[in-house]
């Protein structure tokens, strides 16, 4: 406007009127400028969220607190054997903290041990889709599988579990669930799964002789006497300090026939006090003292032992006949045969009238002149042996090695 002066020192218009100009005479403008204003909202509204995410932090800090409070609460009615109470406790857990995957793996534990399987298995399977090679989700669908009895399902959890990632990759883990797969599929009846399995866990552990025991152990119960016997002789190559591996070995020999090695591991697991390897030993030593069997010794020897055996079951026939009251040799007459009706004649009278009809025959002369006379006295030794054992119970000593050696050699000497 023209007349107006301009402050040199603002270059504000100095309105007329005024000597000296107003904004260069007071400092502090009743209006900020626009700048001004712009920062100091800027710097209010940092203000608003540094205090807003304080405050979240806290909560989420209380949430944290509060979630792991009720996870250890969790934990401890577990180990108390209280999987109902353990629920409650890390469903709460995991409404303060819903995304972290250690509390749902221990909430799908604890709604397995609580028989909730479906839903277990819902948790389990959001698990495993976030990371299938997790070992522990898939041993726990394994777990679920068992309780179904899936067995198909087992298997291949299990697989995966072994398969797959563990904390700090313990080569031990994958061992002992490789071994508690063996143990599932024995106990299913499932035999060539378990024998696949048990050359795998061999395999594995090549130069662990607890491992090997353990192996030579479970071959056993399959059973796969062969397999189990080697995996013992391993076993003891590289610790022969192991009593157990000595009794299994024994065990394995005796089993397959072969007592003079049953003999040598039996022998060596008796002297470390062994109880069950000494009763075994002594029955391993009774057989091989009346074994007719071995085609090492002289034949005369071999008669004797037939004798010797047919001797000993006609005694076990008679005893067993006594303490069942049964007569053996009771007569009858034609005419009581007439007024009586015909009953008939027990196992035991039948067995006697062969035995009795074949003792002539059994002599060193009638043997060594008609060899195939060995097997039919044996094969009548065995008969006497079953039918005693059915009557009165289990044998025992020299008739217990003799019903040993008619399951094992078919009664063929």
């Amino acid at each position: 406007m023209q007349g107006d002066k301009t402050c040199p020192r603002c270059g504000q218009i100095i309105p007329r009127g005024e000597g000296d100009c107003p904004y260069c005479a007071n400092p502090i403008p009743l209006n900020l400028r626009r700048e001004t204003t712009l920062l100091l909202s800027l710097i209010f509204l940092g203000v608003v969220f540094a205090f807003t995410a304080v405050i979240v932090r806290a909560y989420k800090r209380q949430q944290l607190a509060l979630g792991g409070h009720w996870y250890t609460r969790g934990e401890a009615a577990m180990k108390a054997g209280s999987p109902q109470e353990a629920l409650v406790d890390f469903r709460t857990a995991l409404r303060h903290s819903p995304d972290n995957s250690a509390y749902q793996l221990r909430f799908a534990q604890a709604l397995i041990d609580a028989g909730k399987l479906d839903e277990a298995r819902i948790y389990l399977i959001r698990l495993w889709q976030t990371n299938p090679a997790d070992g522990q989700v898939n041993l726990e669908l394994a777990r679920v599988a068992e309780r179904r009895d899936n067995v198909p399902q087992v298997v291949n959890y299990f697989h995966n579990a072994i398969d797959g990632v563990w904390p700090a990759n313990d080569e031990q883990q994958h061992l002992t669930l490789r071994e508690r797969l063996c143990r599932y599929l024995i106990q299913q009846n499932h035999r060539p799964e378990a024998l696949a399995e048990l050359a795998a866990l061999a395999a594995q552990a090549p130069n662990s002789p607890r491992v090997l025991t353990r192996v030579g152990g479970l071959s056993l119960q399959v059973p796969d006497y062969a397999m189990a016997l080697k995996q013992f002789r391993r076993s003891l190559h590289l610790d022969a300090k192991q009593p157990l591996a000595w009794e299994g070995a024994g065990k394995a020999a005796f089993a397959q026939g072969d007592y003079h090695e049953a003999r040598y591991f039996l022998s060596h697991a008796s002297q470390e006090g062994n109880s069950e390897a000494a009763r075994l030993l002594e029955t391993t030593d009774t057989i091989l003292q009346i074994n007719p069997f071995d085609t090492k010794l002289p034949m005369a020897v071999r008669r004797r032992r037939v004798q010797i055996a047919f001797a000993r079951a006609l005694d076990r026939l008679q005893e067993c006949a006594t303490t069942l009251h049964v007569s053996l040799t009771a007569p009858t007459s034609p005419s009581s045969k007439q007024d009586q009706p015909t009953t008939t004649s027990s196992p035991l009278e039948k067995v006697y009238a062969e035995a009795v009809a074949l003792k002539p025959k059994v002599t060193e002369r009638s043997l060594s002149q008609n060899p195939d006379l060995m097997n039919s006295v044996m094969n009548l030794v065995f008969n006497i042996e079953q039918i005693s054992a059915q009557q009165c119970g289990p044998p025992h000593g020299m008739d217990l090695a003799l019903s040993l050696l008619a399951t094992q050699n078919g009664g063929s000497p």
